[in-house]
């Protein structure tokens, strides 16, 4: 877990991005671009677009799921996947999360599935990986399709596997909140090859642009969903500089990351404070550093406290499943109790590119300083 991951070593060395790559051509920088993607995903199938709430929206849409389908996905998440089930017309029904990562239940997967089921949407949370092995089950035994939203995971790997691997759609984030960023953006992996046909048409407007371009229909016309999904040709710019520098930021991010971990490990023990569990196998991005606190009153407490010190501490998600729009025209089921207390009580750390040890020094000893007083 300690290492940065070797399938990144010297990646912008073996894709030739040394640094005449930033007097290239546009068409040049889009397709280096697309073979660093596929190079990290494992795909030859990837796509970039305007941002991965769109990338949501277009899976789904490849999917072409009968009307009024329900789709199993977290109450703790983002709005965007809520947003990309609805607007194609499905009803999202939200289920829990597992406490120890606020990943997606795979056991509450299980027990939402009903005869209308015909998809699950995960989430890799904070760059750590869902329960692939139980969901892929799952989504196999009862013939569903796995969306998964690597947003936060580009980047890590679990058993040498990269994230966004794992679904037979994956999606991603370049937005300005990531740690590879092109100010906005987004991408989009086919891992499902019985998919690419389908992504194809609703990538090209809803059309068969593509075939009709190679010579293979005789005539262009609207064949599907589809929207305008097409990445601005200067964001490539910013984009390929970020992926050959992605070495460099990863590394930030993970010794960051590790570096709360065990500064923090004395106060987790002595003050029953919790943070991500995290696999010997996963080699993490480093992407969000949390802590679940013992409760809601004590979270407000924290991030006021630090905050008169010139210190910020976030929350993050709400939950779907108890928002206006979503108890109105969706569902949820099961016990909603670890979404419920993630929503109340996890708050984040400071982590960003070019944070220093005695920043971060100095948010640990705030931490402490608080609950020394708090529990004497």
């Amino acid at each position: 877990m300690n290492q940065i991951i070797p399938l990144f070593k010297n990646t912008h060395e073996q894709l030739g991005l040394t640094d005449p790559v930033y007097s290239l051509g546009v068409n040049d920088q889009t397709v280096l671009c697309k073979q660093f993607l596929s190079r990290i995903v494992g795909t030859e199938d990837v796509f970039f677009t305007k941002s991965c709430t769109q990338s949501l929206e277009l899976a789904i849409m490849i999917l072409n799921l009968p009307p009024n389908s329900e789709i199993i996905l977290p109450s703790y998440g983002f709005v965007s996947l809520a947003n990309a089930v609805a607007l194609l017309g499905h009803k999202c029904v939200f289920v829990d999360c597992e406490i120890e990562t606020l990943n997606i239940s795979a056991d509450a997967i299980e027990a939402a599935i009903t005869e209308r089921t015909k998809a699950v949407i995960c989430i890799n949370y904070a760059g750590v990986p869902c329960e692939y092995d139980k969901i892929n089950s799952i989504c196999n035994r009862n013939n569903l399709w796995l969306i998964e939203d690597n947003a936060h995971g580009f980047l890590a790997n679990l058993n040498g596997n990269p994230l966004g691997s794992f679904g037979d759609i994956s999606t991603f984030s370049f937005d300005h909140l990531k740690m590879i960023t092109s100010y906005e953006g987004g991408a989009l992996a086919i891992n499902n090859k019985s998919l690419v046909g389908g992504a194809s048409s609703c990538l090209d407007m809803g059309t068969n642009r593509s075939e009709f371009k190679a010579g293979k229909a005789p005539f262009y016309e609207w064949t599907s969903l589809g929207t305008n999904s097409v990445l601005a040709a200067p964001l490539f710019d910013l984009l390929i500089k970020q992926f050959h520098e992605s070495p460099t930021i990863l590394s930030s991010f993970v010794n960051g990351w590790l570096f709360y971990q065990e500064a923090l490990a004395p106060l987790f023990a002595k003050h029953g404070i919790k943070g991500a569990k995290v696999v010997s196998t996963l080699n993490i991005n480093g992407y969000i550093f949390w802590i679940m606190t013992r409760s809601a009153t004590e979270r407000s407490a924290l991030i006021a406290e630090l905050q008169t010190k010139g210190i910020t501490l976030s929350p993050h998600y709400s939950a779907l499943h108890k928002s206006h729009y979503g108890k109105t025209y969706h569902s949820y089921s099961g016990d909603m109790k670890n979404t419920e207390e993630a929503v109340a009580q996890m708050v984040r750390l400071p982590l960003f590119y070019g944070i220093t040890v005695d920043e971060q020094k100095r948010v640990v000893s705030e931490i402490e300083q608080f609950y020394a007083e708090l529990d004497g």
